[in-house]
């Protein structure tokens, strides 16, 4: 099928089934009919990077062996054919379809305007929901007291360490990556650190992320639900290391889930935002006066000499 097709109407089929199983909330039994033998591949060499995946046979037809269960609030988002997407995924998240959900959905062609409704690529998918439910989020902390301290919360999962550090303010946000030599993003070993960054203001970004691409949108939903839970509103820098220990690409599910989680348990605080920098720097594969040169928010610090020596 052309993804750039409507699929309105489209419930028969290969296609239909496929979208049925995608809007329901629980599994479903699936009838299908092979064309041929189930192949088994079992070429697979030591350098090759793999998703494991059991026999393979070409698929003659599907059909649905039961009803699918579709959730009240998904019916209520594909019956109305003049809700925008963006609209109908923030509906979602308040009936408490975490993101996950909100992606299948929307990849499937069931969320948007009537004649609108396209599938999506899932890559495109997981961003647009992403961005579009951190936005809802933002303008719900907006008017939120701030955080009374500056705090320092810090996770790290495959090969990928993060910090996030919030600061008492209105709310501004950062994410500075910084990419290993020999990590997946970054393979010369030879290449030095990679440095990416972006960052917004209280209104938000005008434009999509290149340097940072779907990560920056990951990890500012982690950073907004968490300010959300709280009723407060800050200043966010996230800070980024991949290491070398990341050799195979998982999604940005891993830094959506890692800035999630560095808010569980124990924090560190400081009393100045330099401080809090600084202390970061430490543990991070260039200096700080490197990471100065980069990062919006850690160029306002002030200087001092031993700032540009140390770590590349």
């Amino acid at each position: 099928d052309d993804p750039a097709e409507s699929v309105h109407d489209a419930w028969d089929g290969w296609l239909g089934v496929q979208r049925e199983v995608a809007i329901a909330d629980r599994p479903v039994d699936v009838e299908i009919g092979l064309d041929g033998t189930p192949d088994l591949d079992f070429d697979v060499g030591p350098a090759d990077i793999k998703t494991p995946t059991g026999p393979r046979a070409a698929a003659r037809e599907a059909e649905l062996g039961e009803n699918p269960h579709v959730p009240r609030p998904v019916k209520k988002t594909l019956e109305d054919d003049d809700w925008r997407a963006e609209g109908a995924m923030t509906y979602l998240y308040r009936r408490g379809f975490d993101v996950y959900d909100i992606n299948t959905i929307l990849s499937a062609g069931a969320l948007g305007r009537g004649e609108d409704r396209r599938l999506v690529p899932t890559r495109w998918s997981i961003t647009a929901v992403d961005d579009t439910i951190g936005q809802y989020l933002r303008g719900s902390i907006r008017d939120n007291p701030t955080v009374d301290r500056i705090e320092v919360h810090r996770n790290e999962y495959l090969g990928n360490a993060f910090w996030v550090i919030l600061v008492p303010g209105r709310w501004e946000y950062e994410l500075v990556e910084m990419k290993s030599p020999g990590s997946i993003w970054n393979p010369d070993p030879e290449a030095g650190v990679y440095l990416a960054a972006a960052s917004e203001g209280r209104d938000g970004r005008t434009g999509y992320v290149e340097e940072t691409s779907g990560a920056y949108y990951a990890a500012r939903l982690g950073v907004t639900e968490h300010l959300n839970e709280r009723g407060r509103q800050a200043k966010a820098l996230v800070l980024r290391h991949v290491s070398d220990d990341y050799w195979g690409p998982v999604g940005v599910w891993q830094v959506r889930e890692a800035v999630r989680n560095a808010f569980d348990g124990e924090f560190g605080t400081a009393e100045t935002f330099g401080e809090a920098v600084r202390g970061v720097a430490e543990h991070l594969p260039v200096s700080i006066g490197r990471l100065r040169r980069k990062s919006t928010m850690a160029a306002g610090l002030q200087a001092n000499l031993g700032d540009f020596v140390g770590a590349e």
